[in-house]
């Protein structure tokens, strides 16, 4: 006895794969849903250290103010862009954005040691007494000066002419080396 009826089979045949091509449409969702949640929770500091790890040319702009190299450190709130021009201290917990202006496609850097944080940045450069400039939304143009103290919420900049500027650091983009 012959059970096999092509209508059946055709049938059978259509039913798994609809049932075949729900399943993928459903894993699908899923896998979508997983990476966007990881998306979710990256944070700007693992932004820059991806950007860093592969070694893209990066643009920073913040506070009236735009640059454009290489991420060498990241960590915490801070990462650091080296430019043809200068050594650029970004602070990421302030007004500030990245982007991608050319994909590497070899290169790159591991992590190294150096500042954990924006503040503990700013207390180096206090203690080396080095010439910088402020970038900050809280000034109408860059501040050049040296920092002469860092605070819990804020650094005072000692300018050529010895006036003192009290800056938020939440209000502070960037700090140059030149």
């Amino acid at each position: 006895m012959d059970w096999s009826d092509p209508e059946f089979d055709e049938l059978g045949s259509e039913l798994r794969r609809q049932v075949g091509g729900e399943f993928r449409l459903e894993a699908e969702a899923v896998e979508e849903d997983a990476a966007k949640i990881t998306l979710r929770r990256r944070t700007l500091t693992d932004i820059a250290l991806e950007l860093m790890n592969r070694g893209d040319e990066v643009g920073a702009t913040g506070a009236g103010a735009s640059f454009s190299g290489v991420i060498t450190h990241a960590a915490g709130d801070l990462a650091i862009l080296e430019t043809p021009h200068s050594l650029v201290s970004i602070n990421l917990a302030g007004p500030v954005s990245l982007r991608v202006l050319r994909r590497a496609h070899e290169g790159g850097r591991g992590r190294a040691n150096g500042s954990q944080s924006y503040r503990s940045r700013m207390l180096e450069l206090e203690i080396s007494g080095e010439f910088v400039e402020i970038v900050s939304s809280a000034t109408t143009e860059p501040l050049p000066g040296r920092i002469t103290v860092v605070g819990t919420d804020h650094l005072v900049l000692e300018d050529r002419d010895r006036t003192q500027w009290f800056i938020p650091l939440s209000a502070i983009a960037f700090t140059l080396q030149r």
